[in-house]
C-alpha cells in the first residue's frame, strides 16, 4: 500500500492494484503502529501540506488536490472532516511522537466545532473543511461521535490532562496562561477537581487540587515536571 514516490499509503483495489486517492485512510497505519518511523514522518508532513490536508478546518476525509474534493460542504466522504477520522489521526500521531502535530490538529477541530455550535445550536455529524459550517449531508445532534471534540479535545489537549487510571495517576500539561482546570473530572473511579490561576504579577501560579481517594499527580508547567502523591480528602494548594 506504501507508494515509494509519493511517500503515502493508497487503498488496494479487490485485485491487489495500488489505487491512486489520497484519503485519509492512510493515517490508520499510525494509529495500528505498522507505520515505520520515515514514511509516519512522511504522512505527518503531508498533514501539514496546505495543497492537501491542511484545509481551514483540519482534517478533510480527501485530500484538496484530488479531482472530487468538494470544497464548501464535504460531500460526506469527499472532504467533509468526520470527528472519528479526526481523532485517527491524532491519536495515531501521538502514538509517533508527533505530538505536537496532534495537538495543533484536536484544537483547530475543537475551535471549528465550537464556532459551528454557537452559529447553529447543535452538534453536526461531519463539518465543511473550509468553512464554519456543517458538511452536507451531516445530520443535527450527533453527539454520538462529534462530542470527541468538545469532550476529549477539550480535557486531553486544551485543559491538558491525561489520565493513566491502571497507575493511579494523573498528568496535566499546563500551557494555557488563563485559568484553567476541571471540575469533578473522573478517572480510575476517583473524582478530582483541578484548577491553575492565572499567573501573577511575579509568573507565579497558584495550583489546587483535590480527590475523593488517592493518586499520583504529575504537573508539567513551563516545560518543568513536579510530582504529588495525593490522599482521599485532603486538598493540595501550592504556587508553582
Amino acid at each position: 500500500m506504501w507508494d515509494d514516490a509519493r511517500r503515502f499509503y493508497f487503498d488496494l483495489s479487490v485485485d491487489g492494484a495500488r489505487g491512486t486517492v489520497k484519503t485519509i485512510a492512510a493515517y490508520w497505519t499510525l494509529l495500528a503502529g505498522v507505520a515505520p518511523p520515515q514514511r509516519a514522518a512522511a504522512l505527518a508532513r503531508e498533514l501539514d501540506n496546505p495543497a492537501t490536508f491542511r484545509t481551514p478546518h483540519r482534517v478533510p476525509s480527501l485530500a484538496a488536490d484530488e479531482s472530487g474534493f468538494a470544497p464548501d460542504d464535504g460531500d460526506d466522504w469527499c472532504g467533509a472532516v468526520w470527528p472519528p477520522t479526526n481523532m485517527m489521526v491524532v491519536r495515531g500521531l501521538d502514538r509517533c511522537g508527533h505530538t505536537e502535530l496532534a495537538r495543533t490538529i484536536a484544537l483547530n477541530h475543537l475551535d471549528h466545532v465550537a464556532a459551528v455550535y454557537l452559529d447553529t445550536g447543535t452538534m453536526w455529524e461531519n463539518y465543511s473543511p473550509t468553512r464554519l459550517a456543517p458538511g452536507s449531508p451531516a445530520r443535527a445532534d450527533f453527539v454520538g461521535w462529534s462530542g470527541i471534540g468538545p469532550i476529549a479535545f477539550l480535557l486531553e489537549y486544551a485543559i491538558g490532562l491525561r489520565p493513566d487510571a491502571p497507575n493511579r495517576t494523573l498528568t496535566w500539561t499546563i500551557r494555557s496562561e488563563q485559568r484553567v482546570g476541571c471540575e469533578r473530572y473522573r478517572f480510575g473511579g476517583l473524582v478530582v477537581s483541578l484548577v491553575c490561576e492565572a499567573p501573577d504579577r511575579a509568573g507565579r501560579r497558584e495550583l489546587r487540587v483535590e480527590g475523593d481517594g488517592d493518586f499520583h499527580l504529575r504537573v508539567l508547567l513551563n516545560e518543568r515536571p513536579h510530582g504529588f502523591d495525593l490522599n482521599a480528602g485532603e486538598p493540595l494548594r501550592v504556587c508553582l
